[in-house]
């Protein structure tokens, strides 16, 4: 009898390894706003802003999560074919971050009229900067050559 076996993809694993590392790169990105916005005297509030509606914590926190992850996923597709040029991860992550950031800032919050343009600029984009540098540590280490 033959004995039946998992088949994996590549791009599959890619895809899960990126979904991951963007959950973990999400939850960085999330502690640095919060840190953030407790010492401004705003506390866990600020993930708020992660719901469309602005109301609640823990629902923008879901949201924003979910949101990571799927990033994280398109990011690790990238990186299996990336990878081949010999760039650090951290870097291809780095430049990832800041491209989001840039997307979310110029294009995606200003036609939504999104909660999330209440954060500062710099503390947006640095957030984006964490989450790239995590996402592309995280992906790195997953990652199957």
């Amino acid at each position: 009898m033959k004995q039946m076996t998992a088949s994996h993809s590549p791009i599959g694993d890619a895809a899960v390894d990126g979904l991951l590392g963007g959950v973990v790169a999400g939850g960085a990105m999330a502690a640095y706003l919060v840190v953030v916005n407790l010492i401004a005297g705003e506390g866990i509030a600020v993930l708020a802003r992660f719901d469309p509606d602005g109301a609640s914590p823990f629902l923008g926190t879901l949201l924003h999560l979910a949101v990571s992850g799927v990033y994280g996923a398109m990011f690790g597709i990238a990186w299996k074919y990336v990878r081949r040029l010999n760039v650090p991860a951290v870097f291809v992550g780095l430049g990832y971050g800041i491209a989001l950031s840039i997307l979310a800032e110029g294009v995606l919050l200003p036609s939504r009229r999104s909660p999330l343009a209440e954060i500062s600029l710099i503390h947006f984009g640095l957030a984006h900067v964490i989450y790239g540098l995590v996402l592309g540590w995280r992906v790195r280490q997953n990652s199957k050559p």
